[in-house]
């Protein structure tokens, strides 16, 4: 519930001097959760546009993967950087937002708390601002399915 800054003591400066504090402003932006258009080679871990899972080690392992796989690939291709392209920031958080409007009825009435940003479901909310709304299983197997198909939608490697 509290801002990254705050807990880690460090601001992350991206391209052209832009802090992801200004970049998450108005709400999370990401491709899967794990990289903002802005900050090459930056990848974010926990439940930051991704699952929520109820153990956690195991939402980890499988970031751990992903992760992993993009650094490898793009160490065989000699790469310098990885960075999300723009329209795929975009399109990633629209589905975001698309996914949450599943769960807006039950936000806008559950007990004021961490989960719906403390009764106000439409608020920025942080590190809980969009999780994948479809669930973990799922989120886990487009994951997988984006590494099988090999092409690396949406990053841009330099």
């Amino acid at each position: 519930g509290t801002g990254y800054t705050r807990r880690a003591g460090y601001e992350i400066i991206g391209r052209d001097g832009q802090t992801l504090s200004q970049k998450w402003e108005n709400g999370l932006v990401t491709l899967h959760g794990f990289q903002s258009n802005g900050f090459p080679n930056c990848f974010h871990m926990g439940i930051t546009q991704g699952a929520v899972t109820a153990n956690f080690t195991h939402l980890l392992n499988e970031q751990s993967v992903h992760i992993a796989y993009v650094i490898n690939h793009a160490m065989e291709t000699e790469a310098r950087t990885v960075e999300v392209a723009k329209v795929a920031e975009e399109e990633w958080v629209e589905m975001i937002h698309r996914l949450a409007r599943h769960t807006e009825k039950f936000q806008a009435e559950c007990t004021p708390g961490y989960y719906n940003n403390e009764g106000m479901p439409d608020g920025v909310h942080g590190f809980t601002d969009g999780t994948y709304g479809a669930g973990p299983v799922e989120f886990f197997k487009l994951l997988a399915d984006w590494r099988a198909n090999g092409n690396l939608e949406g990053l841009e490697m330099v």
